[in-house]
């Protein structure tokens, strides 16, 4: 009895996770890209996050182990007009001050078949308030030592309360909202 007590705690302590054999990645943050793209009174509006990190655990061939979260810090976003900028981060925004980050975390990875396109399903927790999203990526590239991946998911703003009083409405500024990336990753 004393040996099966004995196997079974080394069996709880001392066995790797399921994910040690998935390989993980750590961020190119110089080489990534996190940007996004609305429509103000017809026309675009392009902007970007320069600061954001990344804990990717990914195996094509392992997607039930796999797993990806995202931090993005709100406070590092930009636009080409400095107006933009700006207002993108007062509190009838993005309120960068109040929710300083945004989380995108994958419950689920899906690969389309015989393609090297995938569906990460998750949340995203952006203003303290958290709604399901599908990113659709593709991998443009992975090897021994890196992998590139590029992709988007298009959100709802109003899901995130991302534009209050006035702007709650689309009639200026669009709901939807395309966020796009490309990660560049270095095997660790």
């Amino acid at each position: 009895m004393q040996k099966i007590l004995i196997a079974l705690l080394a069996s709880l302590f001392f066995t790797t996770p399921a994910f040690a054999d998935v390989p993980a990645y750590t961020l190119d943050k110089e080489k990534s890209t996190l940007k996004f793209f609305a429509i103000q009174n017809g026309a675009p509006v392009e902007g970007q996050f320069s600061d954001f990190s990344a804990d990717i655990r990914f195996d094509p061939n392992q997607l039930d182990k796999s797993s990806i979260k995202v931090d993005v810090n709100i406070g590092s976003v930009t636009a080409a007009n400095d107006d933009v900028t700006s207002n993108i981060k007062l509190p009838e925004w993005l309120s960068a001050q109040a929710f300083p980050k945004a989380t995108f975390a994958c419950k689920k990875l899906t690969r389309m078949p015989a393609s090297d396109n995938y569906y990460a399903d998750g949340t995203l927790t952006l203003r303290g308030k958290t709604a399901p999203v599908v990113l659709n990526f593709q991998m443009e590239h992975m090897d021994d030592k890196e992998a590139i991946a590029k992709g988007y998911v298009t959100l709802r703003r109003s899901d995130f309360g991302v534009g209050q009083g006035q702007w709650a409405k689309d009639d200026v500024i669009k709901n939807e909202v395309r966020v796009e990336f490309r990660v560049v990753a270095d095997k660790k």
